[in-house]
C-alpha cells in the first residue's frame, strides 16, 4: 500500500511496521523490547506528521513566489 508520493518514504515505513509486528509477537515483558516498540511508533508517527506537513507547506507555496526566494537565495550565496 502506498501511503504516500515518495516511494523511499513508502518503504521505510514498511520496514517500521514489519520491526513493530515482530517486536509486538516476541516483547512480552522485556522493558527493552517495550521501550523499542514505543520508539519506533512514535518515530513512524512523526515521519507521517512531517510527510503530511511537507504536503501542505507545498500547496501553500505559489510557484513564482518561490523561483523569487530562490533567486534571492542564490544571490545571496554570490555575495
Amino acid at each position: 500500500m502506498m501511503i504516500s508520493d515518495n516511494i523511499h518514504l513508502d518503504k521505510l515505513l514498511a520496514d517500521i511496521d514489519q520491526q513493530i509486528e515482530v517486536l509486538s509477537a516476541i516483547a512480552g515483558d522485556s522493558a527493552v523490547l517495550i521501550e523499542q516498540l514505543r520508539v519506533l511508533s512514535e518515530a513512524r508517527e512523526l515521519l507521517l506528521s512531517q510527510e503530511l506537513e511537507l504536503h501542505r507547506l507545498v500547496e501553500l507555496i505559489d510557484p513564482e513566489t518561490l523561483a523569487d526566494h530562490s533567486t534571492l537565495a542564490e544571490s545571496s550565496r554570490v555575495d
